[in-house]
Formats: C-alpha cells, structure tokens, sequence
C-alpha cells in the first residue's frame, strides 16, 4: 500500500517555456510573430487535444490542443478559442481529461505554450461562478506560506468526489491521503467541500509557481 497525496505535483518549476523544441508552426496555429504575450490565464473548455509527431532524444511528449475561451483571468486574447503546445513527460497531459480548466499559457513568436504542468481543474458553482477543490500542491510553495489567500466553502453544481484507493497497473493498492477539514470523507470517497475561486487560484499560482518560474515578481508581470 502506498500513501499518495491528493494532487499531481507541479514540476519543472523553473523552465517557463520549452524552447529547446522546435516551434511546431505547421502543426499548430500561429498568432504572428510579434505576439509574445508572456502570459494568459483563462478557464477553457476541451475542443481537442492532439498528439504532435514526436522528436528524436526528445523526453517529453508534445500536443497540440484547441480550447473555448470562457472566462478570462489574466491578460488578453482576442479570440474565443486558443490553440496551444503542451508538453508532458509522463504521457497524456493530465488536464485534458477534465472538461474545463483553469489554464496557464505564454506566447513565443505567435506560438502559444502551456506553462508546464500548471492548470487547475475548475467547475460552475451555484452562484455561477468557477471554482476549483483545495489545492495543497498551491499552498504549500515555500512562495506562499504568508499568502493571505485561504480556502473557502464553495457549492459546485454537480458534487466532486475522489477516491481514495486506487490499484494502479502493477496490481498495488494506492492509498490518496485529503484533508479532511477541506474534504467530506465517506467510506473510500472524499467530497470536495472547501476550494478557491479562480481569481484566488490564479494568484496562488501567480505568487508561487510563477513567481519561481520569473514570469512575476512581488506580484507584477517581469517586462
């Protein structure tokens, strides 16, 4: 039995955009070469998400993905879907399994890429706002032990569960440890009971993870 946390752990926290790959432009739309737009957070719903041919030596596995733009968070874009690289070295990128998600990208010559690994799963709250479950990964940054940022009761439309075991492709049983003054924990499943609205969710991510990735510093964008 092994004991999990709750959350994918964010890595690579220093490179903010793959650039020892070649910008795929005849796979992926270009947004003109002067758009270096450092950095655009949006909560997005799946159009597609696509597997790019892979490269020699390469470690990682690059996609291209198409998304709606329904919410924006942080910057511009002035169209109402984006399409963006996504690199990953663990296979499919995690936040394309969910249907909408808080995402985080930055423009390198008209070529927009996801910032590794950074993205909040999200969903519509009662009072129709986005929302997403408490991310411990967010809150325990060493950027962020003083964020004034806390977690708040939030009433999704459709509850979210987790379980708690899970018996991964070796035959081992996973153990997934929650809070449970953030989760309802009943049997195996944990209900999501505390969260972040996505304007706290983005400056969790923009005070740590980006702070530490020199996109910002003392929460303003790096020229």
């Amino acid at each position: 039995m092994t004991l999990l946390s709750c959350n994918h752990p964010l890595k690579d926290t220093k490179n903010a955009l793959p650039l020892k790959f070649d910008t795929p432009r005849s796979f992926i739309k270009n947004y003109g070469v002067h758009d270096n737009n450092k950095l655009f957070a949006f909560v997005g719903q799946k159009i597609w998400v696509q597997p790019l041919p892979s490269k020699r030596n390469s470690s990682d596995n690059g996609f291209k993905a198409r998304y709606a733009v329904l919410e924006k968070v942080f910057g511009d874009f002035p169209e109402d879907t984006i399409e963006f690289v996504a690199y990953d070295h663990y296979g499919i990128p995690p936040f394309s399994e969910s249907k909408n998600v808080l995402l985080y990208v930055s423009a390198d010559s008209g070529t927009y890429f996801q910032q590794k690994y950074m993205y909040n799963n999200v969903y519509r709250t009662k009072d129709g706002r986005w929302a997403g479950t408490y991310d411990w990964d967010d809150y325990k940054h060493e950027y962020n032990k003083g964020t004034k940022i806390k977690p708040v009761k939030i009433e999704i439309v459709e509850p979210i569960s987790f379980p708690l075991r899970k018996v991964n492709s070796h035959g081992d049983t996973l153990t997934l440890s929650m809070p449970h003054r953030y989760f309802r924990i009943i049997g195996d499943t944990a209900f999501a009971v505390y969260g972040n609205y996505v304007n706290d969710l983005f400056i969790l991510k923009r005070d740590g993870y980006l702070t530490a990735r020199g996109i910002f510093a003392n929460g303003k964008l790096v020229k």
